[in-house]
């Protein structure tokens, strides 16, 4: 008895402390491994030295696999270094090219045919010489909210024209379009899409597809030799429009046109291109979305490309912006918004959205004929485009574009004042009237859960009452996981760096105040998706460029 007795004390008194002692659990570390510029052979060599010692003392799989993952790293910074001297060299070689510059986008044997309509049957767009486009542009006589067409505006158009063809597109093997079917690309079309309050990403249904399957779906690539389909209801859906910087082995020209003498928002670009060059330090705090396109969202620099017979619906681009041919042929037609809207009202049963081959040859000649399109009050615009020339529209004019034959351009977002560049930053951050998800309320997503009220407090713009229920719920839904918020906080982040690198300071935008919210917020995030929060971002902000914009 006075053994069990003497037992029983030992566990009362021993029970406590097995319940509550503190036990170690699996934990996940994200450690930094820094090499410098002119170190990274040495970090290969030293790296491998490791992995080997490593293996023969028989250390924990876990220690062998955090060795080789580091050692990968700097192998592949190596091998991506490689590629990137190749394809530089390669486009050097491809500029002192003398050879003829080649007259077609695709190889001549295969690809689409162009269509065999001659386009528009005349031009009402006004042109002006490249010469005489400087001093248009500063006495002011340059009318800026009608569009115009600048011939004779590039000046390396041959150059061009070898760089860009479908052969040195396809060399881009790791970049994926966002592909929609001809049945999807239908359903997408809508002229009230822009006033949606749901996310584009979410409303359409894209297929991932290579840039060689892209070519094999629209563009006939790898068909029997002579074999050319024709253009129009099977390549109406096939335009794309790609960021310049996805595009690895592309030079973007420099200077042209309209882009060359406003070039305010092209100013934010570098900074925008060194931001994403860290996507891959910001990767693991977003999953599985490709972080790089998604960034280059925001870009002011873009590829426009399809074969004859594609183009979209009428709509608006929202920004002004400059479209360069390079390849092809390409019909414009343009209508001042109001004009528009008469046009809609007089003959909803019959405009529908559709794609530019659908409108040009089923609706355009009814409208004109029946409805009255092109009298007083239903004006437009329209033109052909040639190689060479490139053609400015304002960002609320509505427009469609058809591809006559094969066509590629280079494109860019015009901010026709320092103000608007403002303007365009802060759109990307906090813009709670405009209903426009995610981009409007991005820096809702700073404060932890998506809070509208405490992001309208800290900037002074608060969401409607009424409105701010339903957009919180919208973004509450599409945006429940840190890593979907962390998307979006990156994309602020990503818009200050840009505008604070470009020589906008951060009293002239919303980014005075929205980094350093947004930085520590990323910070705390990082420890619950196991994310190690890169040394070069920090909450203090980047210091903003001596260049004036």
């Amino acid at each position: 008895i006075r053994s069990f007795g003497l037992v029983a004390v030992l566990l009362l008194v021993c029970a406590p402390w097995q319940v509550h002692s503190a036990q170690l659990q699996d934990t996940n570390f994200a450690l930094t491994f820094r090499v410098q510029k002119d170190e990274f052979d040495r970090g290969v060599k030293e790296t491998e030295e490791l992995l080997k010692f490593a293996i023969e003392q028989k250390m924990a799989p876990n220690t062998i696999m955090l060795i080789r993952a580091a050692g990968d790293k700097v192998k592949g910074a190596l091998v991506d270094l490689e590629k990137r001297n190749k394809e530089e060299a390669a486009a050097e070689e491809r500029k002192k090219d003398t050879s003829p510059a080649p007259t077609s986008f695709t190889d001549k044997d295969i690809g689409v045919k162009a269509l065999k309509s001659e386009g528009a049957k005349k031009c009402n767009i006004k042109k002006h010489a490249l010469e005489d486009l400087a001093s248009l542009v500063n006495s002011g006589k340059l009318d800026l909210k009608k569009p115009f067409i600048v011939t004779g505006a590039m000046g390396k158009l041959d150059a061009l024209r070898r760089s860009f063809t479908s052969e040195t597109l396809m060399e881009n093997t790791e970049i994926e379009l966002r592909y929609l079917s001809p049945v999807k690309a239908k359903e997408a079309r809508s002229f009230d899409k822009q006033q949606s309050q749901v996310p584009e990403d979410e409303q359409l249904e894209y297929s991932m597809v290579t840039m060689e399957k892209y070519f094999i779906n629209c563009f006939n690539h790898k068909a029997k030799p002579d074999f050319r389909k024709s253009g129009g209801a099977d390549t109406e859906h096939c335009e794309q429009t790609v960021a310049a910087a996805l595009l690895s082995n592309a030079t973007v020209p420099q200077g042209d046109g309209i882009g060359g003498y406003l070039d305010f928002l092209q100013k934010l670009e570098p900074g925008r291109i060194e931001f994403a060059s860290h996507a891959a330090d910001l990767q693991p705090f977003v999953g599985k979305v490709d972080l790089k396109q998604t960034l280059s969202k925001s870009s002011s620099k873009y590829f426009t490309f399809g074969p004859a017979g594609s183009g979209e619906q009428l709509r608006q681009e929202g920004m002004p912006f400059s479209d360069a041919l390079v390849h092809g042929k390409r019909r414009w037609f343009l209508m001042a918004p109001k004009d528009f809207t008469t046009l809609r009202e007089k003959a909803k049963d019959v405009l529908e959205p559709a794609s530019a081959f659908m409108f040009f040859e089923q609706q355009m000649e009814e409208l004109v004929e029946e409805y009255g399109l092109g009298g007083k009050k239903m004006k437009f615009w329209e033109c052909n485009q040639n190689p060479g020339e490139i053609i400015y529209i304002p960002g609320d004019t509505i427009m469609t574009s058809l591809n006559l034959d094969n066509s590629f351009s280079y494109k860019q977002h015009i901010a026709t004042s320092k103000a608007s560049v403002a303007e365009r930053v802060d759109s990307n951050i906090w813009v709670p009237e405009s209903g426009m998800i995610p981009t409007g309320y991005q820096f809702a997503a700073c404060f932890g859960q998506v809070d509208l009220q405490a992001a309208g407090s800290m900037l002074g713009k608060q969401v409607n009452p009424m409105q701010g229920q339903i957009i919180s719920q919208i973004m509450t839904q599409y945006y429940p996981s840190v890593v979907a918020r962390n998307n979006l906080i990156i994309g602020v982040l990503s818009e200050c760096y840009a505008a604070l690198s470009g020589g906008l300071d951060g009293e002239q935008t919303y980014c005075g105040l929205a980094w350093e919210q947004c930085a520590a917020q990323l910070g705390r995030n990082a420890e619950m998706v196991g994310a190690a929060m890169p040394s070069w971002l920090s909450t203090k902000p980047p210091k903003p460029s001596k260049k004036e914009l």
